[in-house]
């Protein structure tokens, strides 16, 4: 049993900070010629542990006058695993790009730490760039200090309860069975539709699925654990739309209203039946997100 809450910590709780060695690699990919001649881009930001090939439909979205691009976390995508996710650093990176080349409006998409990322790029943008139209979609959205805290609590539990259900000691084995209540809820079992659905989901991503290992999950949440959402007026004038599984067990339900409630002019979608993972759950998300670019 000890061996299970170690893996519950490893896998979920805080840890001592690590030191960056080297100068940050550059976290945008995207075509510079498209970008040049467009005058608005769609930019996504995945969330923690996540490539960027989840954000792939966003491609969907592009045309001669709005480029595609995207920011890579540390250890994917071809991107240094020794680094750390900054979300100060992010942002700044993400409003130079808006200067570089004078966008007149950008639609930041981010996933979970990718919608923090999102909202600190959007509050940048909004005091360097004020006449740039600033859009903002959140999926299943991080929230401030000290929910990430509590949401490593609710997931130790809960890789402790995955365990107990496979009766295995293999990582593997309790990591993907705890992603299955991830993408649905807690409550999977009790829908026999929702618990095929989830079957169905680790089966078709079972060799996309990252086990966190080797500090990275760590270098990617640690500056969201101190996250307070500073100045949530600075996001004045931006346009916000957070969409939300109505049973995410890592961000629930009430504090993620709670949350939207701070914010000037936001709102949310909560989307039933759904967990954390609703870009691969709830594709129809990206529907949603297409009717706000017309």
């Amino acid at each position: 049993m000890r061996w299970l809450y170690a893996l519950a910590a490893a896998l979920w709780l805080t840890a001592c900070a690590v030191q960056d060695s080297a100068p940050p690699s550059d976290p945008l990919i995207y075509d510079a010629a498209a970008m040049a001649r467009a005058d608005s881009a769609v930019l996504a930001i995945p969330g923690a542990m996540t490539s960027i090939r989840v954000l792939t439909p966003i491609e969907r979205f592009a045309t001669r006058d709005r480029a595609i691009a995207y920011f890579r976390l540390p250890g994917f995508d071809e991107r240094p695993s020794a680094e750390s996710v900054d979300l100060d650093r992010a942002a700044a990176r993400i409003a130079r790009l808006v200067q570089t080349y004078d966008l007149k409006r950008i639609d930041i998409i981010g996933h979970s730490t990718g919608a923090v990322i999102a909202l600190e790029a959007a509050k940048d943008i909004r005091a360097l760039s004020p006449n740039t139209e600033v859009r903002v979609s959140g999926i299943s959205t991080a929230l401030p200090a000290p929910q990430p805290i509590l949401a490593g609590l609710r997931g130790a539990a809960g890789t402790v309860a995955a365990a107990t259900r496979t009766r295995s000691l293999n990582p593997r084995k309790v990591w993907l069975e705890y992603y299955r209540r991830l993408a649905y809820g807690p409550d999977v079992e009790t829908v026999p539709e929702r618990a095929q659905a989830a079957d169905a989901l680790v089966e078709a991503n079972t060799d996309r699925i990252e086990l966190p290992e080797n500090g990275l999950y760590r270098r990617h949440t640690r500056d969201l654990r101190r996250w307070t959402n500073p100045d949530p007026e600075a996001l004045a004038g931006a346009r916000i739309t957070f969409y939300h599984g109505a049973v995410d067990p890592v961000f629930p339900r009430r504090p993620t209203q709670r949350f939207v409630d701070t914010l000037p002019g936001a709102d949310i979608t909560f989307i039933d039946g759904h967990g954390h993972l609703i870009l691969l759950t709830y594709p129809q998300v990206w529907d949603l997100i297409g009717a706000t670019l017309d």
